[in-house]
């Protein structure tokens, strides 16, 4: 029969030494070639999309770094804007806070601005002449030797707008003594900066001293009469003005910046259009074929005039050589890869096949193997479906064929096709106790088979887990020992008759021996008194021996009985301390008992309960050094009282606690085996406290000394 739970993996691939469909094999032998080719094609196309992404990113990389350049640039520029404005903010407040306004005045504030570093040009202030004052103005005008311009009133305007005083006295844009009230250009800027009450900034022009390598600004602020009254119209006093050099906003921002051979313009796009270019070539038209293609814009706003910061990014700017070639890098790299990958693949490929053509072979052999155990196995999946079950199982268990069970749910074929158990109910929920603890592994509990066979099982189970320790079902072994069990029994039932068959002579020779030491036969000599008592003892100890064997069998085929009542600790505890009391004293023992006049009493066998106490009493003897200590206290948990048999003795090492329950296991104290012991005490204790419904555990640690707590039922005689 075939393993599915072993062969399932490699259905439908074919031996290719054992395929008789000629063009399946074909194709099969043509496999390591296909993938290799299939791993060419996937890892080139990799390969290549990482270069493009790589170089892909560079590039956001270079735009990103240069695009801060630009923002910083634009940046400085725009503080540039605001520190020079702020100029023309001291001329207006200065005109602004004194009524009549001279010449020398003039002068000499604006001397003082040239020596504080301005970055202005010049400085102009233009004043709104009443037709009354125009007499009064060409008279101050030609007291300043600047008689080309005359104001004269024709009776119809009301206020005249002539440039008053410039600083230093020939700005060239702005000639002293003209009348800006009908400019093209400047009235209408006046006008706008009058209505807004703001700075205003005019187109760029050429400039008057180099017309050919510089473009200048002029920028008129607003100057008002001061007034008491908060809810009048202010009064136009004029404009103060002032004349900047395109060259001069940028040259401090270029250099902090770092521009180096980075191109770069700045365009008047106030009037819409292409604009016009205003650096480097002042006063050209905007050329939309700029050298080097507009990759990088930035808008910046002069006094409410909107310009434009037109940069060239140079390839590659910002990336060092390293990230400029990485994609080259990373493609020559991919393709050594890709090459090597595809080489491995269709050797991997090649020696696969030849792998699954041993495992193929190797499982088979293993469905042989495992299929012709005399055990009886079944593997239960995670989801409680049986996923396998070999053929002795499907016999043991009336089902013939372990075909017909797999893929079925477990809970419904457990107790078999035909199969009696001796307590079914039993059997169901200790395979329920031990399924739903996926930890739990159970090495060998026997189950009875009443038909149609009699039979012993000894069961086995273990969580099946992966390689991470995932749990994927549980493993079942059956064996059958039924030979074997009818074996032990036979051997208890000579072991039984051969201890009672001793402890007849034994009981004889102790208690002559008694008699003999009392005197019966005659004055004992000191020699013989020692050698008679080491007799005794040694009698003492092989009926002990005796006793201990004869329970062992009797617990071991099922005959000890049980006389179950009410146990009162109380007074069982202390007479036992009490027959113990000389051993207790030749070594020095302080024995304490610590058991309350109202606990209840237990529901036990009072002779074995006895033997369960006085086994723990002298186990805590032998083990705990001279001068020691050994408590002895009570306490009712729930329905239970727990019985705890405390020393201070040596101990018990951490890999041998698991052990002190097994029959003939003597731990050694202090390098030598403990005088007296059989080995059979702690395992007779643990089986007896176990018929009558009750538990044992221990708490050790070396060197410190031991715990053994017992807990037994309260005493509730059942209706």
């Amino acid at each position: 029969m075939a393993n599915p739970a072993i062969s399932q993996p490699f259905n439908g691939i074919e031996d290719p030494a054992a395929g008789s469909d000629s063009g399946s094999g074909h194709l099969l032998q043509r496999l390591p070639s296909f993938a290799a080719a299939a791993t060419l094609a996937m890892l080139l196309a990799m390969t290549v999309a990482t270069a493009i992404s790589i170089r892909t990113i560079n590039q956001t990389r270079s735009d990103l770094r240069f695009q801060e350049l630009v923002d910083t640039v634009s940046l400085e520029v725009d503080a540039e804007f605001n520190k020079s404005l702020s100029e023309l903010a001291a001329i207006k407040g200065f005109l602004e806070a004194t009524d009549s306004v001279t010449p020398a005045q003039f002068r000499t504030f604006a001397s003082a601005l040239e020596k504080a570093n301005w970055s202005v040009n010049a400085l102009g202030f233009i004043r709104k002449v009443s037709a009354d004052e125009t007499a009064e103005f060409n008279r101050m005008m030609s007291m300043q030797l600047n008689d080309d311009f005359v104001l004269e009133s024709d009776g119809l305007r009301q206020y005249f707008l002539p440039v008053a005083f410039t600083y230093p006295e020939t700005l060239g844009t702005l000639n002293p003594g003209e009348d800006m009230s009908n400019h093209p250009t400047y009235t209408p800027l006046m006008n706008r900066a009058e209505l807004e009450r703001k700075i205003v900034a005019s187109p760029p022009v050429p400039s008057a001293s180099n017309p050919h390598d510089q473009a200048v600004v002029l920028v008129f602020t607003p100057v008002f009469k001061p007034s008491d009254d908060p809810f009048a119209a202010p009064e136009l006093k004029g404009f103060g003005t002032g004349v900047y050099r395109v060259a001069d906003f940028l040259a401090g921002p270029v250099e902090r910046a770092g521009l180096g051979d980075i191109k770069f313009r700045v365009v008047d796009v106030e009037d819409g259009g292409t604009g016009q270019e205003v650096f480097p070539v002042p006063n050209g038209a905007t050329n939309e074929n700029w050298t080097g293609d507009t990759s990088f814009v930035s808008n910046l706003n002069l006094a409410g005039r909107n310009w434009r910061l037109e940069f060239n990014k140079p390839a590659g700017y910002g990336l060092s050589r390293l990230e400029s070639q990485l994609w080259v890098i990373v493609l020559s790299a991919g393709l050594v890869i890709t090459g090597l990958a595809t080489a491995s693949m269709y050797s991997l490929i090649a020696d696969r096949q030849t792998a699954q053509s041993r495992l193929q072979l190797l499982t088979s052999r293993m469905n042989i193997l495992l299929d012709s155990a005399l055990e009886s196995i079944l593997l239960v999946g995670a989801d409680d479906r049986i996923v396998w079950a070999n053929r002795s199982y499907a016999n043991v268990f009336g089902f013939g064929d372990p075909d017909s069970i797999i893929g079925s749910e477990w809970e419904s074929t457990r107790l078999g096709a035909g199969v009696k158990f001796e307590n079914s109910s039993k059997y169901l929920r200790r395979l329920s106790e031990i399924n739903n603890n996926r930890e739990l592994a159970v090495t060998s509990e026997d189950v009875q088979i009443k038909a149609p066979e009699a039979r012993t099982l000894s069961m086995t189970s273990a969580p099946a887990t992966s390689a991470t320790s995932e749990y994927l079902g549980r493993l079942w072994v059956f064996r059958d020992v039924t030979n074997e069990r009818t074996a032990d029994r036979s051997k208890s039932e000579f072991i039984s008759m051969v201890s009672h068959e001793l402890r007849t002579p034994l009981t004889s020779l102790t208690g002559f021996i008694e008699l003999v030491l009392d005197g019966a036969g005659g004055e004992v000599n000191p020699a013989m008194e020692r050698l008679l008592k080491k007799a005794h003892a040694n009698g003492i100890r092989l009926s002990r021996l005796v006793a201990d064997i004869l329970d062992i069998s009797r617990l071991e085929s099922g005959n000890l009985a049980l006389e179950m009542s009410e146990v009162s600790l109380q007074g069982l505890v202390p007479e036992l301390v009490e027959a113990m009391a000389p051993q207790f004293e030749d070594m020095r023992l302080d024995v304490t008992v610590n058991i309350s006049s109202k606990l209840r009493a237990v529901w036990a066998d009072r002779e074995r309960c006895a033997q369960v106490f006085s086994n723990l009493l002298t186990n805590a003897l032998r083990y705990t050094p001279e001068g020691g200590a050994i408590d002895v206290s009570a306490k009712q948990v729930g329905d239970q009282v727990e019985i705890c048999v405390r020393d201070t003795g040596i101990g018990i090492r951490p890999e041998n606690q698991a052990r002190v329950f097994d029959k003939f296991v003597r731990l050694s104290r202090d390098g030598r085996r403990p005088p007296g012991s059989t080995g059979l005490g702690l395992a007779i204790t643990k089986t007896l406290v176990e018929l009558q419904g009750g538990s044992i555990r221990l708490e050790s640690e070396y060197g410190k000394g031991s715990a053994f707590t017992i807990s037994l039922p309260v005493a509730e005689r059942p209706e």
